[in-house]
């Protein structure tokens, strides 16, 4: 495959990735700037892919953590079931666009791995004025999630932070800007503040280097809520 000409600017050098992996390393969270892992073409065909998967509304987490959110599943990953893709062939074109080649070389680079990433989950995000995604932890929902992938698929809105607590004393806020890439550990408990203007609109997918089923209700005696 080509590369693209974002891709020239440096994203596959071996600096950039080493860069991303040590700050990814050290603070758990980083950002990728607009059109580096995602162009602007593959940012419209997912808006045009996701108009034909169902929504539903979420306000309540695996973990019991409240929600109030609108999700469009693209993969999921039940409890004591492997992943699989939502049925239409929406799901599946978005999972195909987003394991490209050259981007799931480079993803693999920054999250440290010798071998491929599977993406375990994956499904979208729209909060228009008073949705929230409250304070969660991803591993809660998969113990096998390693590291969560956010494509910020919106630009006119005010409010929606993703705020990351890497303890109980200290907060990262972030607000990646339109096209831009966030990738945080599942680790560590985040949530996103109340859109307060406008509507939030992402890609969240779920990587992990194993494929089998989803270990939850194993390790787990209380039964599972619907993922969010």
């Amino acid at each position: 495959m080509a590369r693209s000409a974002n891709d020239k600017k440096g994203l596959l050098s071996e600096e950039a990735l080493t860069k991303f992996r040590v700050e990814l390393l050290v603070k758990g969270t980083i950002v990728i700037g607009s059109q580096t892992l995602f162009t602007q073409d593959e940012l419209a065909r997912i808006n045009q892919l996701q108009a034909e998967i169902p929504e539903e509304e979420v306000r309540l987490g695996d973990a019991g953590d409240s929600h109030n959110v609108f999700v469009k599943r693209v993969r999921v990953d039940p409890p004591g079931r492997s992943p699989s893709n939502v049925d239409g062939a929406a799901p599946r074109q978005i999972i195909d666009l987003l394991e490209r080649k050259e981007r799931g070389f480079a993803l693999k680079t920054i999250l440290g791995a010798s071998s491929d990433y599977v993406i375990r989950r994956c499904q979208l995000h729209r909060m228009p004025p008073g949705s929230f995604v409250g304070i969660h932890l991803d591993a809660e929902s998969d113990p096998d999630f390693e590291y969560s992938v956010i494509v910020q698929l919106a630009q006119e809105f005010e409010g929606g932070e993703f705020v990351v607590y890497p303890s109980a004393y200290e907060q990262q806020v972030f607000r990646p800007p339109f096209g831009a890439v966030l990738v945080t550990t599942c680790r560590l408990r985040h949530e996103v503040k109340p859109v307060s203007a406008g509507e939030r609109r992402s890609l969240v997918y779920f990587c992990s280097k194993r494929s089998g089923t989803n270990r939850r209700v194993i390790e787990s005696s209380t039964s599972g809520h619907e993922a969010s």
